[in-house]
Order: structure tokens, then C-alpha cells, then sequence
């Protein structure tokens, strides 16, 4: 078997379509995801067997904050094999391929969200984020002055929001800085139980204050429809009052919203009543393609200094000796001797720290990191982890 790039993206409507059990009626919406995707510049990756594509992927090149810096993360999707193959080895060559295509073309890092993560953990990828996902009626919401805040909705964002958008994503959680490309994705209903996916702009003055994309579902069971909102942006207080507000001008239409937020979200005050259902889900896993790429990388954790033996059974440009140092915001790595390394730990375990899930005391603790001499608790600061980009 062998590795390389997708040339005709019509090759991964059959394998993707048998992997995740799409629905006939959902076939032609996947020709145009395809289609749509590679005209937005993703990558199609594929492991080949003579001419049989046996399995493949798509990366979105992404600019998404991490810690306090934007990067270059390649956010993988759409992993998918032929059931005839499976087991044979055709989907570990195709992302230890796709890791070193991501690597050559610069990117630091790579995010996907894990069907398993039991799967993803033997590559190296690791726990990143997490968020709520609260589900309440439009109409329990209470009644706010939305005073000189107008809202108006529209199908793709001006350029005065997405430069909004991308002043709030270079400074908040883990947010894509998001291309025309990124919002064409995704605004664009894929499947048949989505009705639209629309944008709102909220404005005070002429200036945009407020910005929340969401999508109309169908839920077939119920025979219902309901909101779903994933970016839920505003500049202050009053502004939020106002979002609230409009949600709840949308009851005569649906009778249920889906909010998804980080964990910190709070939204009881905007509430009569609780809400009917909050969720805690697990999101994304990170893994670090490349560590000496994130050298310079700016984060908010007391200064370190840390010897490290890294081990990564995929990328061998990973393997070896790291003296990790945080001094005044800043990451700086240098490859040093094995032999002088304190931990010993595997790329998946230093991803989530650098990622800010989990701190470097916990994966000692936790026996994902292994203490070689003179470790004396030395550690990495957390912060809060969300990524609202759904690929």
C-alpha cells in the first residue's frame, strides 16, 4: 500500500459513504461537500492499494489560537477505510502520511474529533477541549430592552462581522480565525435534516457588537424543528441581553435551542426557569505534529524549566531530548541529550499539556509522564480549552 494526495475527490464518496452509513437520500449533499471542500482548498489524503483506494481523510488548514498565539493546526476529518481492508494497516499509514504532509507543509499542530479515542490515542492524539451543550426553550428566556442594538439576519457574514469574528477569535479560547472559506463551510447545509444555516449580525451605531451563526435541524422523531447555535459572540453585556432576545423572537418558529459553549458559559440569568437539559461533552483531541514549531509559542503560566525525553512512535523528528523553558509568557525549546532529561513522556501526554487541558503534574500523577531524576514537580499552567469549529 501506498500514500499520497487525492486527485479526484469522487474516490471518497463511495469509502466515506459505506464507512459512516450516509443515507441514500444524503449522496448527492456528500458529491457537494466533496466538491465544495476541495474548491475551499482542503487536502484530500488517501492510502492506495494499486489503483483501490482503501482509505482517506480530509485536512482543513486552519489559523486557530493556542494558548495565546495563533497557529497553523491542520484539523483532519472524514477518516474513513474500506470494510474489506480494515485491519490490514491502511488507515495507520494514512495518518502517519497525512502527519508528515502536515509537518512538511508547517503545521505545529492537528486537531479531530475521535469517533474512539482509544483509536486516536495510539497515533498520539490526546484530550483538548470541552464544552456544554444546553438545550432550553426560546420562550423560557426572560424579557430584555434591546434599546439601539438591531439585529439582522443574513447567509453569509459581511466583512465587517467576519472581522469582528476574527478580532474575537485572536484572543478567545481556541477559536479558528476564520477565512471566507471557513465560514462557506460552515454555513452550508450538508444534510438533508438541516432546513438552512444562517448568520446574525447584531449592530449598535453601525458598529457590530454581536455575532451568533446557527442552523435549523429537523428532528425526524419529533417531527420538530430547533436551533442550533455554535458561535454566540458579544462585545458586552447589553449586547448579549439583546442576542437573548432575539432567540426568543424565534419560539413561533422553533421550540427548542441547542446552545453549544464553553465550560464557563453561564446562562441562568437569561433564564426564568432552568434549562431543560445541560449536557457535558467531550470534544476535540490534539496532538503535536511538529514540537520544535511551537518554539516561541506565547502562554500565560509561571516561568518552568524542564528537561524532557519525548516519545512519538509516529513522527521520529519528535524523538529525543527537549529542554521545555517558560520565561515570561514564552515557550523556548532546544533539543538537548536524552540522558540529561528529568521526564519521560509520550507526545500524546505533552500535546494536552501544551494544549492547556491537563497540567504536567497530572500526567506524573497519572503515570503518563515517567519521572527519570530530579523532578521536583515543576509544572505548566492550564487554561480554559473550547473549540467551536465543527470539520
Amino acid at each position: 500500500m501506498i500514500f499520497k494526495e487525492i486527485s479526484d475527490y469522487r474516490e471518497m464518496i463511495e469509502v466515506s459513504a459505506l464507512a459512516f452509513s450516509f443515507e441514500k437520500r444524503d449522496r448527492d449533499e456528500l458529491e457537494e461537500l466533496f466538491e465544495q471542500l476541495v474548491e475551499g482548498g482542503r487536502l484530500l489524503y488517501g492510502t492506495y492499494d494499486g489503483e483501490t483506494l482503501v482509505a482517506g481523510c480530509v485536512v482543513y488548514p486552519y489559523r486557530m489560537r493556542l494558548r495565546e498565539s495563533a497557529v497553523t493546526m491542520g484539523g483532519i476529518a472524514l477518516v474513513c477505510s474500506r470494510q474489506d481492508y480494515r485491519g490490514k494497516g491502511g488507515v495507520r499509514l494514512l495518518l502517519s502520511g497525512t502527519l508528515e504532509s502536515m509537518r512538511d507543509l508547517g503545521y505545529p499542530v492537528s486537531v479531530l474529533y475521535p469517533f474512539q479515542r482509544g483509536f486516536y490515542r495510539k497515533y498520539g492524539w490526546e484530550v483538548f477541549d470541552r464544552w456544554q451543550l444546553i438545550k432550553f426553550s426560546p420562550s423560557s428566556i426572560r424579557d430584555f430592552d434591546s434599546g439601539d442594538i438591531d439585529a439582522r439576519d443574513m447567509a453569509f457574514p459581511d466583512e465587517e462581522s467576519m472581522e469582528f469574528y476574527r478580532c474575537y477569535a485572536s484572543s478567545s479560547y481556541n477559536c479558528v480565525l476564520r477565512s471566507k472559506a471557513d465560514w462557506r463551510d460552515r454555513l452550508s447545509p450538508v444534510w438533508s435534516s438541516q432546513v438552512a444555516k444562517r448568520v446574525v449580525r447584531f449592530t449598535r451605531k453601525n458598529e457590530v457588537v454581536g455575532l451568533m451563526d446557527y442552523s435549523i435541524n429537523l428532528d425526524r422523531k419529533e417531527g420538530s424543528y430547533f436551533h442550533s447555535i455554535l458561535t454566540f459572540v458579544s462585545k458586552d453585556e447589553k449586547v448579549r441581553q439583546a442576542m437573548f432576545s432575539y432567540i426568543k423572537s424565534l419560539s413561533h418558529q422553533v421550540n427548542k435551542i441547542h446552545l453549544f459553549g464553553p465550560m464557563n458559559c453561564e446562562i441562568w440569568p437569561y433564564l426564568y426557569d432552568k434549562p431543560d437539559e445541560c449536557q457535558l461533552r467531550e470534544g476535540s483531541m490534539i496532538r503535536i505534529v511538529d514540537i520544535m514549531k511551537l518554539d516561541g509559542l506565547m502562554l500565560d503560566s509561571p516561568d518552568v524549566k524542564i528537561a524532557l525525553k519525548i516519545e512519538d512512535a509516529q513522527c521520529p523528528w519528535n524523538v529525543g531530548g527537549i529542554m521545555l523553558e517558560i520565561r515570561d509568557g514564552v515557550l523556548n525549546l532546544t533539543k538537548i541529550p536524552e540522558e540529561e532529561a528529568q521526564l519521560e513522556i509520550g507526545i500524546g501526554a505533552i500535546s494536552t499539556v501544551i494544549g492547556g487541558r491537563e497540567s504536567l503534574r497530572r500526567m506524573v500523577e497519572l503515570k503518563m509522564a515517567r519521572i527519570l531524576k530530579d523532578y521536583n514537580g515543576e509544572d505548566i499552567q492550564k487554561c480554559d480549552v473550547f473549540m467551536n469549529e465543527p470539520f
